[in-house]
């Protein structure tokens, strides 16, 4: 499993693994708050993790993930109880946002292995 933080690399290890390795798909770790969920877009199963991102529900604490192209870009939850405007990126800075993947504790950053960017 890569971490969810940059170190001495420009973006967090996970995405720059993901780059490098031209990898799209994710899996999260088991014991993430959303398990070990495949993310993937709600409506056409897309799972390229650079195209993918979240919209909030209008009445309720629940988001879909929905992607940029072909699914936000033709209107495809338009109508439902999702607003397309609120549409924001699961990686953000080279990151994937913190309330999906966490980063490292401090503690944890104490204990690992200092990696540059040609071992990732």
């Amino acid at each position: 499993w890569f971490c969810n933080h940059r170190g001495n690399t420009s973006g967090a290890h996970i995405v720059n693994h993901l780059v490098r390795a031209k990898h799209k798909d994710v899996t999260l770790h088991k014991e993430s708050q959303l398990g070990d969920s495949v993310l993937e877009c709600y409506n056409c199963g897309c799972r390229n993790v650079f195209l993918l991102g979240f919209i909030p529900a209008k009445s309720e604490s629940l988001v879909v993930l929905l992607c940029r192209s072909p699914c936000l870009s033709s209107g495809a939850l338009k109508g439902k109880d999702w607003d397309l405007s609120e549409w924001c990126p699961l990686i953000e800075d080279r990151s994937f946002l913190p309330w999906l993947v966490k980063a490292p504790s401090e503690k944890d950053q104490l204990r690992a292995r200092p990696m540059s960017a040609q071992v990732l």
